[in-house]
C-alpha cells in the first residue's frame, strides 16, 4: 500500500467489506502435486513415520515422527516422492513433504476420521481437527491453569483486503451454527460469541451464539483489541478474580469443524482472498497445499523480476520467494504487487516525528522501541519499551516518515528473544 511522504491527518484504514456483487470462488485444482508444510524438523527426526513412494489418502493425517505434535491432513491422496527439511519465516527449521497426486478419478479418501465422528470431544479434536481449514488451535482448553470463559468466532477479517471468513459468514451459517454447537459440547463452554462486521450481525444472529460487532477500521478485527473493547464488560472478573480469558477460532475453522462432524468427511478445501497484480480481488477454493504458481495459471498472472508474493495482507504479510510456495490450512490471504508499485522502505534514521506513536492502537512508545530494535538491544526494548505489547498491526511502519521497517525489526527481535529463553531452557 502506497500512501504520501507527508501524512498530516491520521491515515483511517478500512476492512474491506463483501458485497452482493463479489463473484464466486474460482475452484483451482493441484494439477500435478500438492507441498504439506509441518513445523518439526527434519533434521531433528531420528524415527521418520514418512517414506518417499508410500501412498496415502485424503483425509489421512501425517506427521514426521510418532511423538510430534503437529501434523497435516492430507488433502488429495496420492504418493509422497520427497520428504525435506523446509527454511520458514525467521529460518525456522520445518519438514516439507511433497505428494504426487492421483487424478480426480483415483481419488482414495481415509476413512479413520468418519468412525470416531460420531462423539466428538477434546481428544478428536487435538488429532484431526487442527489440521482443518482455518487450523483452530484448541490447546488454550488443554491447559488446567486457562481462564478461558468465552469462545469467539471471528467473522471478520484480521487482514487488510481479505473477505475470506466474511465470505463464509455469509454462505455458510448452517455449518458454523453446527460448528459451535460441537465446541460446546467439546468444551463445556456455553459463551460463544461471534465477532462481525456490522453489515453481517443479521446474518451471524442465525447462529445461535450472541453477536458483537466489530469496528470497521483497522485493526480493530485483532483478537487483543477485540478483548479489549469488544469483549472486556463479558469476561471482566471481580476484586479477587482475574478477568477471564478468550479462545479465537475463525469463521471458516468452526464452519470446516460442523461440516466435518454433519458428514464424517473432513474439509480439505481451503478459502483464499486473492489480489491481482492489478488490485482485482477474488477468492480462490483450493485443496490445502496446492502450489501457488496452479493459482497464477488461473488468472493468467505472470510473475516478472522485481514483482512480489505476499502470502497475508499488505501489512502484516509475508513475501515468498517460490511460485511453488503451497497454501496452508492458515492462509486466508495472497497478493502479487508489481514492481513498479512497490512500497519505499529506506535505512535512514528516525526523524522522532512521533507519528507512530500516534497511530499506535496500544500505545507503545514506538520511536523509542525503534532505536533500541536497531541497536539489536532486545531484552531492552522488551523491559523499557514494551515490544511485549506490540500486537504487529503493521501501522507504524506504514506511516513512517523515514519508511523504516519498523514490522520486520519488532518480528525478529520477538524472534531472537524467543530463541534465547528456548536456548536457556536447554541449558
Amino acid at each position: 500500500m502506497k500512501r504520501s511522504f507527508f501524512g498530516f491527518i491520521k491515515p483511517k484504514l478500512t476492512y474491506s467489506a463483501i458485497t452482493d456483487s463479489d463473484a464466486l470462488p474460482v475452484s483451482v485444482e493441484a494439477s500435478k502435486e500438492i507441498q504439506l508444510l509441518l513445523d518439526t524438523p527434519l533434521q531433528s527426526a531420528r524415527d521418520l513415520t514418512l517414506s518417499v513412494g508410500e501412498r496415502v489418502e485424503a483425509g489421512q493425517r501425517i506427521q514426521v515422527t510418532p511423538d510430534a505434535r503437529d501434523y497435516a491432513l492430507v488433502s488429495r491422496s496420492g504418493q509422497i516422492t520427497e520428504v525435506k527439511p523446509f527454511l520458514g519465516m525467521m529460518q525456522k527449521q520445518m519438514t516439507a513433504v511433497s505428494i504426487a497426486v492421483d487424478s480426480e478419478a483415483h481419488q482414495a479418501a481415509d476413512d479413520q476420521f468418519k468412525e470416531i465422528s460420531k462423539s466428538p470431544d477434546l481428544e478428536i479434536a487435538v488429532q484431526y481437527l487442527q489440521g482443518l481449514p482455518g487450523k483452530p488451535d484448541f490447546s488454550p482448553f488443554l491447559d488446567p491453569d486457562s481462564l478461558v470463559k468465552a469462545i469467539v468466532v471471528l467473522g471478520i477479517d484480521q487482514e487488510l483486503l481479505s473477505t475470506t471468513n466474511q465470505y463464509v459468514v455469509k454462505t455458510s451459517i448452517e455449518s458454523i451454527k453446527s460448528g459451535i454447537d460441537i465446541l460446546r459440547k467439546m468444551t463445556g463452554i456455553q459463551n460463544v460469541v461471534m465477532a462481525v462486521p456490522e453489515h453481517l450481525v443479521a446474518v451471524a444472529g442465525a447462529a445461535g451464539a450472541g453477536v458483537k460487532t466489530v469496528d470497521s477500521e483497522y485493526p480493530a478485527a485483532h483478537p487483543e483489541l477485540i478483548l479489549r473493547h469488544v469483549l472486556a464488560d463479558e469476561l471482566k472478573g471481580g476484586d479477587t478474580t482475574p478477568q477471564a480469558d478468550a479462545a479465537f477460532f475463525s469463521a471458516e475453522a468452526v464452519s470446516a469443524i460442523g461440516a466435518a462432524f454433519n458428514t464424517g468427511k473432513l474439509p480439505l478445501e481451503k478459502l483464499v482472498t486473492y489480489i491481482t497484480k492489478n488490485g482485482a480481488r477474488r477468492l480462490v477454493s483450493v485443496p490445502v497445499g496446492t502450489p501457488l504458481t496452479n493459482i497464477l495459471q488461473a488468472f493468467d498472472e505472470t510473475i516478472r523480476e522485481g514483482d512480489r508474493i505476499i502470502f497475508g495482507g499488505p501489512l502484516t504479510g509475508v513475501a515468498v520467494y517460490s511460485t511453488d510456495h503451497p497454501v496452508g490450512a492458515d492462509t486466508d490471504t495472497i497478493m502479487v504487487q508489481d514492481g513498479s508499485q512497490m512500497p519505499e522502505t529506506a535505512d535512514a534514521a528516525c526523524i522522532n516525528c512521533g507519528e507512530c506513536v500516534r497511530v499506535c492502537p496500544v500505545n507503545i512508545p514506538v520511536n523509542i522501541l525503534i532505536r533500541l530494535l536497531e541497536a539489536e538491544q532486545y531484552e531492552a526494548a522488551a523491559a523499557q519499551a514494551e515490544l511485549d505489547a506490540c500486537i504487529e498491526c503493521g501501522l507504524c511502519a506504514f506511516v513512517c516518515e523515514s519508511r523504516i521497517p519498523i514490522f520486520q525489526h519488532i518480528k525478529l527481535a520477538k524472534h531472537t528473544l524467543e530463541q534465547m529463553k528456548a536456548e536457556e531452557s536447554h541449558g
